[in-house]
Formats: C-alpha cells, structure tokens, sequence
C-alpha cells in the first residue's frame, strides 16, 4: 500500500471501532478496488454486513470466502450473508467443509430456510419448478438453472435432485455436479441415478469421496505425467484435461469402469497421440463412448 491508501486504511479501521460501518465500507470499498488484500477484504465484508447492504457484501465473500473462517464471529457473519442471499445449499456445502463450528452454525442456516419457506412461497414454488424442468433445456442453461437451485432450502433442494438425477434428460455433467453436491452436503439418503449405460444405480451420496478426492483420479493424473515424462508436454497437458472429463462424465460410478488406471491411461495415452488402439478391451470400449460425449460437448460449445 501506498501511503495514501495506508491513510485510508488506518480511516477505515477508526471508524469501524467507531461503529461508522457504511462511512467505513465506503472508504474500504474504494480500497479494495486497489489492493488485493485479505484482510482488507475481511473488514469490507464485516463493514458491508453491519450496513446490511449484503447483496454487496457476498460479492466480496466469494473472494475473500477463506478468510471468514479464521474465528467464529466472522464465520457467523459469512454463513448470515449467504443466508441473506438466500444461498442455503452454498451455506451449508461450506459449513460441511469446516473442521470446527458446524453444529453452531447450521442453526443460522435452518432458521433462514425456515424464514424463506414462510415468507417466499411463491418463489420458493417458482425455484423448485425451474429446477424441476432443468432437462428440458441446453447444458449452459442447465448449469444456470442448478445455480439458481442453491437459493433452495436443503430439503427442497435434495427432493428436485432425485427427480434430476432419473431424468434421461439430465446432462450427465448436470448429475456428476449434483451427486457431488450432495455427497459434500452429507445427505444420507438414498438416491437413484439414470446413467450413461441406461441403467439406474441407487446410492447414498454421503457415503460416497467427491470427485477430486477419489485416489483413482489422482493416481491417474500421476501416472499420465509419469508416462509422458518431459518428452511431451502438450500430450500430457491434454491427457490430463481429458481424464479429467472422463472422470466427471463417470462419476459417481468412476471405480466401476475404471477397473485398472494403468491400462486405462496407456489407451488415452495412444488416443491422443493418434496411435493404433486394441479396440475390444473394457478400457477401449469405454473411452470410445466418452470420446463421443466429449466430442458433442466441444462442438456444442
């Protein structure tokens, strides 16, 4: 910081002792346009909060997301602003991600949820019917439309999820991102997913690892920079981005198809490279199918 912006700084953090929150989020806003600074950040955000100006405040949450978790005030803060905004399936994906706070913090959640299902039933019917019909539109519109699904309340939320994750329609991306949601979010009930063999599976998200946690994803990621080596750095740059899309089309059935990483990365490998492939092995016959879906993924986008 400069000295002028330091003069600001040391004005802000007065009249924030002073309670002056929106002189103070002024100042701090003009700030953090400037300096890229956390702790900046962290009193922009507490300034904005105090102002309820909280439309503002979770713009600069999203930024600063990790460090309103350092002490319990400030957590209570962040979790009250995404509640605020109507945010309750982000809330409490972040809530379920905290080592400590939890059961202290989900209550902030409940009582917004509970607050939105009385004052907003209109809307809350009209966000539940937009996620419902999710399928009837493109991928881009899909991923808008799961977006707009976080300002559902959880059990809303997971109801439109089932429904979603039976749907042919559905993108499997769509329900990658939804089965791992759910997973991070620990709900116990079981789901049924339609998936890309045209069969249906039922799992319990909650006892299911997110996508990147998954040892068979990072292993394969491990083993294609091992193959490349240092020989071809745009192979492996490549292999990589496609494994992982296969994974995200996989998932939640990753293990299940992926049944040996070494063979699996040896056929992508080749693919890429534009080598001759064995075309009758489980690997192969797989790949050849995502190969399709990624294909139609790129020339549609």
């Amino acid at each position: 910081m400069n000295e002028t912006q330091q003069d600001q700084y040391l004005q802000a953090q007065k009249l924030i002792a002073e309670e002056k929150w929106q002189e103070a989020s002024d100042i701090l806003e003009d700030l953090i346009s400037d300096v890229d600074d956390s702790e900046i950040g962290r009193l922009t955000i507490i300034a904005l909060y105090h102002s309820q100006q909280y439309i503002r405040a979770c713009t600069y949450l999203f930024e600063y997301l990790e460090v309103m978790f350092d002490s319990f005030s400030d957590a209570q803060i962040a979790i009250t602003i995404l509640c605020q905004n109507e945010l309750f399936v982000l809330a409490r994906e972040v809530i379920s991600s905290l080592s400590q706070w939890q059961e202290d913090l989900l209550p902030i959640v409940v009582r917004g949820e509970e607050k939105s299902r009385l004052d907003y039933q209109e809307t809350l019917q009209t966000r539940l019917r937009d996620f419902y019909h999710l399928g009837d539109y493109s991928l881009q519109e899909q991923q808008s439309r799961l977006q707009a699904a976080f300002k559902l309340p959880l059990n809303e939320f997971v109801t439109g999820a089932k429904f979603l994750l039976r749907d042919p329609y559905t993108h499997p991306l769509v329900k990658s991102s939804l089965v791992e949601l759910l997973s991070k979010l620990q709900v116990t009930d079981p789901v049924t997913i339609y998936w890309l063999d045209k069969n249906e599976y039922t799992i319990v998200p909650a006892d299911i690892e997110p996508l990147n946690l998954l040892p068979i994803v990072s292993e394969g990621k491990k083993l294609i920079a091992e193959k490349c080596g240092n020989q071809n750095p745009q192979t492996e740059k490549m292999a990589i981005q496609e494994f992982q899309l296969q994974a995200m089309f996989l998932y939640p059935r990753v293990n299940q198809i992926i049944k040996d990483i070494d063979e699996w990365t040896d056929v992508l490998i080749a693919r890429i490279e534009g080598k001759k492939v064995v075309t009758d092995t489980f690997s192969s016959t797989w790949q050849e199918r995502l190969s399709k879906e990624i294909d139609e993924l790129i020339e549609k986008h």
